[in-house]
């Protein structure tokens, strides 16, 4: 049963961080000059930023239970968060020989990304200690 309900707990934060992905990805198209580039590196920058947080949360207080764990760091933020699609959308933009956008958007992704886990887990480490 347990099991099941691990299952469940991930299914359920996937489809809800796959939904906000998508949210996201919509809203940054809509923005003026804004691209799928954009959405993808915005969900990205947030997914590495809340998965810093969240797992300082868990080493400090150790109160959050192994299914609530599940449901967030693999299921909403795995579902949120799209290695993938950035793979794909910067070796587009390799092919199309937009080196200097292709090299600026894996920084970002890698380098902010980092940055954002970074500095997140500090900062909730700084307010819980």
């Amino acid at each position: 049963m347990t099991t099941w309900l691990n299952l469940l707990a991930v299914a359920t934060g996937g489809a809800v961080g796959s939904v906000c992905r998508y949210l996201i990805t919509v809203a940054s198209i809509a923005i003026p000059g804004g691209s799928t580039l954009l959405g993808t590196t915005l969900v990205n920058l947030i997914g590495c930023a809340a998965i810093g947080g969240f797992a300082e949360v868990i080493l400090i207080t150790n109160s959050i239970s192994e299914r609530t764990q599940l449901l967030i760091r693999v299921g909403f933020l795995g579902g949120l968060t799209t290695f993938s699609t950035f793979a794909g959308e910067s070796a587009a933009l390799a092919d199309e020989g937009r080196w200097l956008a292709c090299g600026l958007y894996v920084a970002a992704n890698m380098v902010l990304g980092w940055t954002a886990l970074v500095l997140t887990a500090m900062l909730v480490k700084g307010w819980l200690t």
